[in-house]
């Protein structure tokens, strides 16, 4: 060092330059927290969103779609053949009754693995990052707390309910379903839209 360059000790290290239109890099875990942090930062720095903040995976939209179809086929056409034509119209049980409670166990057990799969990712960081993204927390918690009584109510009429509560808890574990069903297609519409609005833009 010559006696005329200057001392540069309190100089920043050298590296790369950040674009002051590119939001800064923040650590996540990954997936749906990295695209909701990513777009909520474009937003903040006025750069374009990079996409849909929270994601599903095709598989599990299938999966809970279909379960969801199946559940209420069939526990719609058990209502239906328990009170008009089985034991609830005074009848003997019908013969596809036991079949068509047989079917919707089934599809009550794949609703639950299909919500498994989703709470472990989406439930939490929709938590974290919709305060700040949008305003989905709201119908998502409904969502998940109708989820959790349409369970405990299904639980109790398999193992618990005595026979005199068996009637009315089963209208309101029918309702809770529907409520449940109705609510998931609330919590979904604005991607919905959002697939509405981008087929448009192609089209136009």
């Amino acid at each position: 060092m010559g006696p005329s360059e200057p001392l540069k000790r309190n100089a920043p290290a050298a590296g790369p330059r950040q674009s002051a239109s590119r939001p800064p890099h923040v650590a996540g875990a990954g997936g749906v927290i990295d695209l909701a942090v990513a777009k909520h930062l474009a937003v903040r720095h006025g750069a374009a969103a990079p996409g849909p903040a929270l994601t599903v995976a095709a598989w599990q939209r299938a999966l809970l779609l279909g379960t969801a179809v199946l559940l209420l086929s069939s526990g719609g056409t058990w209502l239906a053949v328990h009170y008009l034509l089985g034991a609830g119209a005074g009848e003997l049980p019908h013969p596809t009754e036991p079949w068509l409670m047989r079917l919707h166990g089934l599809g009550a057990f794949a609703a639950l693995f299909a919500g498994g799969g989703i709470a472990g990712a989406h439930v939490g960081a929709g938590w974290r990052v919709s305060a700040r993204l949008g305003t989905q927390r709201r119908s998502g918690l409904v969502l998940c707390t109708l989820l959790a009584l349409t369970v405990l109510s299904a639980y109790l009429l398999y193992y618990f309910a005595p026979e005199d509560w068996r009637g009315p808890l089963g209208w309101a574990h029918a309702g809770l379903g529907a409520a449940l069903a109705a609510t998931g297609g609330w919590h979904a519409r604005r991607r919905l839209l959002r697939s509405r609005k981008s087929a448009a833009d192609t089209v136009r």
